[in-house]
């Protein structure tokens, strides 16, 4: 894949996701003016950095859509669950990301999907409220940064 066309694809899905340049970049590992780079064409990428964003954006990634990585949200509440009593169901889960809020009884469970989770899954658990919302991805990353913030779940400053 020539290096516009991967920047393209990386753009477009991006966008399509709502993340920001900079949030993607941190996901990545990278520099925000390295993924900008990426975005322009303006640099190859080892065969490496473009499985990480196949592993972060999901495939395929040439083809600009925005549709849910179905069971997201399941799989998030599920491993969420493991270490504490009670268990966070799927939909405890798409209300606290829908609005921003989460019980008290939930918020370590919250918190253990915003700072251990793997990031493609909470990605597509994003998408997969956006979608069931009627609502812009970015919306939801908004409220992933208040429950964050929140919570105290920093990922390392990913979430600032």
């Amino acid at each position: 894949m020539q290096a516009a066309t991967l920047g393209a694809a990386i753009l477009s899905k991006r966008q399509a996701l709502g993340l920001t340049q900079q949030l993607l970049a941190r996901m990545a590992g990278l520099s925000p003016q390295f993924l900008n780079d990426i975005e322009r064409g303006a640099v190859n990428v080892s065969v490496a950095t473009r499985q990480q964003f196949l592993d972060l954006l999901g495939p395929p990634l040439g083809i600009n859509d925005a549709e849910p990585r179905k069971r997201a949200l399941w799989m998030a509440a599920k491993g969420a669950s493991v270490s504490y009593s009670g268990e966070l169901t799927m939909e405890e889960l798409e209300r606290a990301l829908a609005t921003g809020n989460v019980p008290e009884y939930f918020r370590p469970h919250i918190a253990q999907v915003l700072d251990e989770a793997p990031l493609q899954l909470v990605i597509g658990a994003v998408s997969e409220v956006a979608t069931n919302h009627h609502q812009q991805p970015s919306e939801i990353w908004e409220n992933v940064r208040t429950l964050a913030q929140a919570l105290m779940a920093t990922r390392g400053g990913m979430w600032a």
